[in-house]
């Protein structure tokens, strides 16, 4: 329907994704397909690129820094994904956390650190926690 929708609108059809994960992580190392497959399929037929509003672009944090007085210097991006949570926190000059509760193993993360490549480098969270639940504690206070 997608593919519809841009061959009857022609070039001005703008054709927009949320996201591009390619993998969504289950329970036991099991996953499913991410959004990114769906947004890759149409982009594939339509031959056309998406415009996509969602982590790592960073079209959505300058949406709510339009809107609301966001401190970068106090603001922290919390994620699981190194391609998207912490890549769009950094290119935003947050501070961020990587939880390794998700796709992302903390061997990725210094095989980056110890690149020496600009890139990769901009993948590597400031800090890490096992769980999101490592938090609350600090949240409590």
């Amino acid at each position: 329907q997608a593919l519809r929708y841009l061959l009857r609108g022609g070039p001005d059809c703008l054709l927009v994704g949320t996201n591009r994960d390619h993998r969504l992580p289950l329970e036991g190392g099991a996953g499913i397909p991410g959004t990114g497959c769906l947004v890759k399929a149409v982009e594939t037929a339509a031959q056309r690129e998406a415009f996509i509003v969602g982590k790592p672009n960073r079209f959505m944090f300058d949406c709510v820094a339009g809107e609301f007085p966001v401190d970068p210097a106090r603001t922290i991006m919390v994620g699981d994904r190194l391609d998207t949570d912490i890549l769009m926190g950094n290119d935003c000059g947050l501070t961020t956390l990587l939880t390794l509760t998700g796709v992302t193993a903390l061997d990725e993360v210094r095989g980056h650190q110890d690149s020496g490549c600009p890139a990769r480098q901009s993948l590597v969270p400031d800090y890490y926690v096992d769980s999101i639940a490592d938090l609350l504690p600090v949240l409590g206070e």
